[in-house]
């Protein structure tokens, strides 16, 4: 059977979806034949509803599957609705945004399904089922719409009240579905989580050829994204793993009562994912490196012990990978060196401990960060540091603390975003039982690199964005040499416009005028100082040896 997938990378740059990779090649595997529909402007594929129908009709496939993040949710559903005007194909929904609002994407019309966690066994199923004509109420991860009359029929013939055994994939005893009433003629039948698969070995390697891969990665300099690895230890706030993996052990406490977070780390195998690689380098010439985008790549220093002397030996490539803090230690500085690691990535998050550990569930004191980014460029590996801004409880000096402490840390690249509560997450959760999201700003805030769709509490939108904007010389302010007196004067300048003026987005247009001028000043002086490249801020100082790459 044909599967359309559709992908969205609207308002955003262009990337590369692991998940799609991976859910195309595991039905090309079994035998059914999938297409990708990637909505960028980058790729020349802008948001065309009537392209998309027409592409969709000359495709003509069995199903189409939507991936969807939180922020791209707004354009999923147009697309979807204008769908269903012009075809009656199936459609589900999977990714992230998926797992934890289920409830609200299936009672769009245009939703047929909403598949919840991992997406293989179940997407598989589900293809299956509709190619032999079969019953699709009751797949595992599915969540769906029944007309009540054909449910009532089919739940009499169980002989059970409702209680539907499910028997499909590893588990033979899992929780019986979840329905209630959609309205007086729609049910909504909500499957349980199957358990999560063990083998990642077991799976094929992504199929990028459903991508226009060549062009992706030429926009991303080479940089090719890849995965060893699924689950994490650690019990962030913001982050869907916590309530992801307790989706699965809500669904499993029946019959695996001891199910812990550490159960939810698995691996390829090294060979697995030398050969991974090696597919990746050999099949695209446009490959030069790796960015290894696992939660926690390098955490664990006996597989990567067992993984650096292979990938040496038999990849080559260098590449950038992530790493905790609290792992991350001589052993894995040492082993990410003999592999050629030219980046590691590090969550620092916010500057202030209060709202780092308290709020975020960090638990990491300042030193164990100023030691870690030490520790990195001891080795000779570039840091980078991941933070967020705009957190509830968060005031201005906090965000402005969490760039005082990244020039003390002096990472290579300063990557900073607004924060959303995603939903689902633990601090989803608090936000809405404090009242601090304001509903109105989802459709209008579609990229973490924006504002904010909470309320003004601690902080007013106007501040957020005047630390946004001005992050980057925030940090070379701090920086405390040559350069800093400069930057502080034009802060100055900049912070005293009206909020009319910055609201209206004529305050980011002077910055983005005059930071390549004073950037361009302090080079020519060999200043060490904070300069951007796309999206990131990079450290251009000597111990970096001026480079930018």
């Amino acid at each position: 059977m044909r599967v359309l997938f559709i992908y969205t990378d609207i308002g955003i740059s262009v990337g590369y979806s692991c998940g799609i990779g991976i859910l195309s090649a595991y039905l090309k595997e079994n035998g059914h034949e999938t297409k990708l529909i990637h909505v960028s402007d980058e790729l020349d594929y802008s948001l065309d509803i009537e392209k998309i129908v027409k592409d969709i009709k000359e495709y003509d496939p069995g199903l189409i599957a939507f991936s969807s993040v939180t922020n791209q949710w707004f354009y999923v559903k147009i697309i979807a609705k204008f769908i269903r005007r012009s075809c009656s194909t199936p459609i589900v929904v999977g990714g992230h945004h998926a797992n934890a609002a289920a409830e609200e994407i299936i009672k769009e019309d245009a939703v047929d399904f909403v598949c919840k966690g991992e997406g293989e066994i179940p997407l598989l199923e589900l293809v299956n089922r509709i190619e032999q004509g079969k019953s699709l109420e009751y797949i595992p991860n599915m969540t769906t719409k029944c007309r009540t009359e054909t449910l009532a029929v089919s739940m009499a013939a169980t002989g059970t009240d409702g209680a539907i055994p499910i028997s499909i994939g590893s588990c033979s005893n899992l929780p019986s579905p979840k329905i209630h009433a959609l309205n007086d003629e729609i049910s909504i039948i909500a499957n349980p989580v199957d358990r999560w698969i063990d083998d990642l070995d077991s799976l094929p390697f992504e199929d990028r050829e459903v991508f226009d891969y060549d062009r992706i990665v030429e926009t991303r300099d080479g940089w090719a994204e890849v995965i060893a690895s699924r689950g994490c230890p650690y019990a962030c706030t913001y982050c869907f793993n916590v309530p992801f993996f307790d989706m699965y052990k809500d669904d499993l406490k029946e019959t695996e009562k001891k199910v812990k977070m550490k159960d939810f780390i698995r691996r390829r195998s090294v060979e697995s994912t030398v050969a991974m690689l090696q597919n990746v380098r050999d099949n695209n010439p446009h490959v030069k490196s790796f960015t290894f985008v696992d939660d926690v790549f390098a955490i664990y220093s006996r597989w990567l012990a067992d993984l650096a002397p292979l990938y040496a030996e038999k990849v080559g490539l260098p590449f950038a990978a992530t790493s905790q803090p609290l792992a991350f230690n001589e052993k894995i500085a040492g082993l990410l060196k003999e592999m050629g690691c030219k980046v590691v990535k590090m969550g620092v998050e916010a500057g202030d401990p209060e709202i780092r550990n308290k709020v975020l569930n960090r638990n990491i004191p300042d030193k164990v960060l100023i030691d870690s980014f030490e520790l990195a460029r001891k080795y000779g590996l570039k840091p980078q540091a991941f933070n967020m801004i705009g957190l509830p409880t968060e005031t201005r000096e906090n965000m402005l603390r969490t760039a005082s402490l990244n020039s003390q840390l002096r990472a290579y690249i300063v990557w900073v975003s607004t924060f959303m509560p995603y939903p689902g997450t633990v601090l989803d959760v608090f936000c809405r039982e404090n009242d601090l999201v304001d509903e109105t700003r989802w459709d209008e805030i579609k990229s973490y690199r924006g504002g904010s769709v909470l309320k003004e509490t601690s902080y007013t939108h106007l501040e957020l964005e005047q630390v946004r904007v001005l992050f980057r010389w925030y940090l070379n302010y701090y920086m405390n040499n040559e350069c800093s007196e400069t930057y502080k004067k034009n802060i100055d300048e900049l912070t005293a416009m009206s909020k009319d003026k910055w609201m209206s987005g004529d305050v980011e247009k002077i910055w983005q005028e005059r930071d390549p001028q004073i950037d361009e000043m302090f080079r020519k002086q060999k200043v060490d100082h904070y300069v951007g490249k796309k999206y990131v801020n990079i450290l251009w100082a000597k111990e970096y040896d001026y480079d930018l790459s």
